[in-house]
């Protein structure tokens, strides 16, 4: 099957195309042919070698996280699900798993949910890391309705799902994003909007409930200036020090430092199709690019200012 993988760690130019062998989905597992993957900054900090303790020194590695596509093949014990299905998920990228970008993915099947209603193939592939990552922040910030919630990088992949999550919740929200995207923000539910290039949130005097750090540069302390007594700090990019923060932060009270990151359990997706369901939320595809180009794809995402999410289509092989 064709396939993006890297060969070595390196910028852009080390993501390869090309022919591996097509995978075989085990005992629990599914064989998908894939419709659509979407982009994440996983991609490029794995090609990178910014998580090669992680992952290790075994290529070739196929990068990719979320997907959606048409099951081809069960593994043996798999249950609820059928050849022809139409499906999304996610897999993991860690420790020699094969990712998503190629024309076949084998995923455990309690990863993988039925594609949803009136939602494309793109659309699906868009929605695990990014949705749930979202979702996931602000559940453990408890009951939003009616407080003030800052989202910093609001239109980007998680941001412009953090903006219709707060919005839904009932929450006040103000977006953090380039003036140009002034008018997205505001499609996505953002009440009020700031320019980061004309604007220091940390200096400009206003305080909030909920500070989701979806461009993930800040850091505790420096959110914390701008939280309420008993805020809750949000960030997608946390250090593995950081959780020695998050749970001190727990300890004494007051300000909270959360961890943004995804949650992938049942209940996480039955609350994420409920919204789409319910016209809560919709996801939006800023830039589409063939397999060929996966490259371009990351490296798109890697420089920044993307509005939505990058999705890699075309992939799929006809069954």
């Amino acid at each position: 099957m064709k396939a993006s993988f890297i060969n070595s760690y390196g910028g852009p130019d080390v993501l390869e195309i090309g022919e591996i062998p097509d995978p075989i989905p085990t005992k629990g597992t599914v064989l998908v042919s894939v419709k659509a993957a979407s982009i994440n900054p996983l991609d490029f900090k794995i090609r990178s070698g910014a998580l090669k303790i992680v992952t290790g020194s075994k290529f070739p590695k196929v990068l990719g996280t979320d997907f959606s596509g048409v099951i081809q093949k069960l593994g043996e014990g798999v249950t609820g699900f059928k050849v022809g299905d139409s499906v999304y998920g996610a897999v993991t990228t860690f420790i020699g798993k094969q990712g998503a970008l190629a024309e076949l993915v084998v995923a455990p099947a309690n990863a993988i949910r039925p594609l949803p209603d009136k939602i494309s193939f793109e659309e699906a592939a868009s929605l695990p890391v990014a949705a749930l990552t979202a979702l996931n922040g602000f559940r453990q910030c408890g009951d939003i309705s009616g407080r003030k919630v800052l989202i910093n990088g609001a239109t980007g992949g998680v941001g412009h799902f953090a903006v219709q999550i707060a919005k839904a919740r009932g929450a006040e929200v103000t977006a953090v994003c380039s003036s140009k995207n002034f008018d997205f923000a505001k499609q996505l539910g953002a009440k009020d909007l700031i320019d980061y290039s004309k604007v220091n949130i940390l200096t400009n005097g206003i305080k909030y409930d909920v500070l989701f750090d979806a461009y993930g540069k800040l850091n505790f302390k420096e959110a914390s200036k701008i939280l309420t007594d008993n805020g809750y700090y949000v960030s997608t990019l946390l250090s593995p020090f950081s959780f020695f923060s998050v749970i001190i932060s727990k300890l004494i009270g007051g300000k909270k430092l959360v961890p943004g990151n995804m949650r992938a359990k049942k209940e996480d997706y039955i609350e994420l199709e409920s919204l789409l369901s319910n016209g809560k939320i919709k996801p939006v595809i800023g830039m589409t690019f063939h397999l060929a180009k996966a490259k371009d794809a990351i490296a798109q995402l890697e420089s920044g200012n993307i509005k939505g999410k990058i999705v890699v289509s075309n992939l799929h092989r006809e069954l």
